[in-house]
């Protein structure tokens, strides 16, 4: 434990250093400490995420090459970050605390912590969001693999979590995703900073205790990053409106241009920053002269702003999608596969994504189903929390300015539109910092007031956060004995993750050349080549077409498998869950025993039935087409 966070310190110096570096040599540092390093953590850390895509793409992403990336990048931002402390020290010392907001806040930001440091058991960061890490540092390079269509999806967050894996271990790829959660806080209250001034954290406070993001922080998912990400591009976008240029410009496109190499609902960003500056220059050629910064044509200067601010994000992003539409002709695979002549999945954008119809009314109001039924959307530990709901409608009665009705419309425009593709809580975080901004504005006024009105929703609101402290803090119970020291984490890990176990009698009796094909997602934990058996069938349609088993088996061996994974729950109802490959095999699989069988009971008191075939092992060698010899 002490050494993840010692790479957590170290992570977090040397991504701080290298974006303080950037700011100070553009001249484009914030004044505020804090702010400084609200844009300078993600900087650096999407420029350590970049440089190791670059190695990858050259062969070489192994734990030496990350070293030494590691070692050039501290050397460069060290004294950077060591002259940054006293000012951020001073800052921190000199607020004034409220308890009432400042208590949920470091409960929240401990209890995540603590999460964080638990063996990993969360099931998308083992199916993918670590699984393709293992397999770029496995093979040294960051190739396509077609069962695993996830490794040409934007990468950014998961290549830092390569850099972490290759230093320490799963573990450390939590602690990555904490550190972002922080420098979402950051970037929320630089957000919330020309509005509440001292009380800016107010709004990081609302922002990451919302139980999408508190949970979020101590997953090695990429929710959170992107919120990080989005949120640093749209306080350089702040900044530039107060001071258009083109090096503000530049900067707030190439923080987009990080978001978009986090993960694809960026696009929807990126494009409302990149109007909302056309919309500036628009607004400067109605306006007049007056308007125009350099006095010469009114609104011309904000259009080649616009530009930058396009050419940065291009720049910056394009590697990601350029990557996917080389390996697959789809920039956005596996998405809108009609589009890009069949390369995708149909699966991926399946009206059961969308469980609200996506009319016009049903957009606007999504706030308040999404919060008031997070099951149907994602599920209660992905939620929006009440706040939302309770303070933004009272927003608009509070007669705001319009920079602040400015940024919620971003947010909340941002929202909108992705749900119109994907209603998750979790694809739309970035939107919760411009709301949280709005809904500690409101708070504010109400905390301002002596009525017994506003003294009544500040109790709300302050009870509500209490509630929301209490649930980030409550997700540690379960690993708290690993991090005390009172349980080695292979135990942990043997009472809380089949996979876990399964992997250990993998590594025992299979040979290091076996590979695998399984019905269970989750891979990382198998120390073997390990392909999921859905994806498979997804790509080829094997098994889907009523093939005898003996031809399934046969296409099987030929594609290079030597062993099968089932694991179907009981009863088979229990979660989802694609029993197809089972049902194919059945008369196969009833003349043949197991090489292992075990059924194992999962934390959710979910048991499923986990047994390992040699698909070589039969009474007749298997030839082409299926037939017995």
């Amino acid at each position: 434990m002490a050494l993840d966070l010692g790479f957590l310190i170290l992570l977090a110096t040397v991504a701080a250093g290298l974006g303080l570096r950037l700011l100070g040599r553009l001249g484009l540092t914030p004044s505020h400490p804090a702010d400084a390093w609200a844009l300078a953590l993600p900087i650096g850390l999407g420029g350590l995420g970049l440089a190791a895509l670059g190695l990858g793409e050259v062969g070489v992403l192994r734990p030496w090459s990350i070293a030494a990336l590691l070692a050039v990048a501290a050397v460069v931002g060290l004294l950077a970050t060591l002259r940054s402390l006293p000012g951020l020290m001073a800052t921190v010392r000199s607020s004034r605390p409220t308890l009432a907001w400042d208590l949920p806040l470091a409960v929240t930001l401990v209890g995540t912590l603590l999460t964080a440091l638990a063996p990993v058991t969360d099931g998308d960061a083992l199916c993918y969001h670590l699984q393709v890490p293992k397999v770029f540092l496995a093979a040294g390079s960051v190739g396509f693999d077609p069962d695993l269509h996830e490794t040409v999806y934007p990468l950014l967050t998961e290549l830092l979590y390569a850099t972490a894996l290759a230093a320490r271990g799963p573990v450390a790829c939590r602690l990555v995703q904490w550190l972002l959660g922080v420098g979402f806080a950051l970037n929320v209250a630089a957000l919330a900073r020309p509005f509440l001034g001292d009380r800016a954290r107010w709004a990081a406070t609302v922002a990451l205790l919302v139980p999408a993001v508190s949970n979020g922080m101590g997953a090695p998912l990429n929710d959170v990053a992107l919120a990080a990400f989005g949120n640093a591009a749209i306080v350089a976008w702040s900044r530039w409106r107060d001071r258009p240029g083109v090096g503000p410009a530049l900067l707030a496109g190439g923080l987009a241009g990080l978001a978009l190499g986090v993960k694809y609902p960026a696009l929807v960003l990126t494009g409302l920053i990149g109007l909302a500056m056309l919309a500036e220059a628009l607004a400067g050629r109605l306006r007049g002269p007056a308007f125009d910064p350099s006095g010469g044509t009114p609104g011309r200067p904000l259009v080649r702003h616009a530009l930058a601010f396009g050419l940065a994000a291009v720049a910056i992003g394009a590697p990601w999608y350029l990557r996917a539409y080389l390996h697959t002709g789809n920039p956005v695979y596996p998405f809108f596969r009609g589009v890009f002549g069949g390369a995708g999945l149909d699966e991926v954008l399946d009206p059961i994504k969308r469980p609200m119809a996506a009319t016009p009314w049903n957009l606007l109001t999504a706030i308040a189903p999404m919060t008031l039924q997070p099951s149907r959307f994602d599920s209660l530990s992905h939620q929006f929390g009440p706040l939302f709901l309770i303070a933004l409608p009272a927003l608009l009665l509070e007669r705001p300015k319009r920079r602040l009705l400015l940024l919620l419309t971003l947010g909340y425009a941002f929202l909108t539109l992705c749900l119109t593709r994907r209603q998750s809580m979790r694809f739309v975080l970035t939107a919760v910092g411009p709301m949280a901004v709005g809904v500690a504005w409101v708070a504010s006024r109400w905390w301002d007031r002596r009525s017994l009105p506003a003294r009544a929703l500040v109790a709300v609101v302050v009870a509500v956060l209490a509630f929301e402290a209490t649930i980030a803090a409550g997700r540690a119970r379960h690993g708290i004995g690993v991090v005390l020291g009172r349980e080695s984490a292979g135990a942990f890990l043997e009472r809380r993750e089949p996979t876990y176990r399964v992997g250990r009698w993998i590594d025992a009796n299979l040979p290091p050349s076996a590979r695998i094909v399984g019905q269970d997602h989750r891979g990382y934990y198998i120390p073997r080549n390990y392909a999921m058996e859905l994806a498979h069938r997804r790509r080829t349609g094997l098994g889907a077409r009523g093939e005898p088993p003996e031809a399934i088996v046969g296409a099987l061996l030929r594609d290079g498998f030597t062993h099968l994974l089932l694991c179907p729950p009981e009863p088979e109802d229990a979660v989802e869950f694609d029993p197809t490959l089972g049902r194919a095999l059945g008369p196969w699989l009833d003349r043949r025993a197991p090489l292992y069988r075990e059924a194992i009971r999962d934390p959710d008191g979910v048991t499923r039935r986990y047994a390992i075939y040699d698909l070589g092992d039969a009474p007749a060698a298997v030839v082409a087409g299926g037939a017995r010899r």
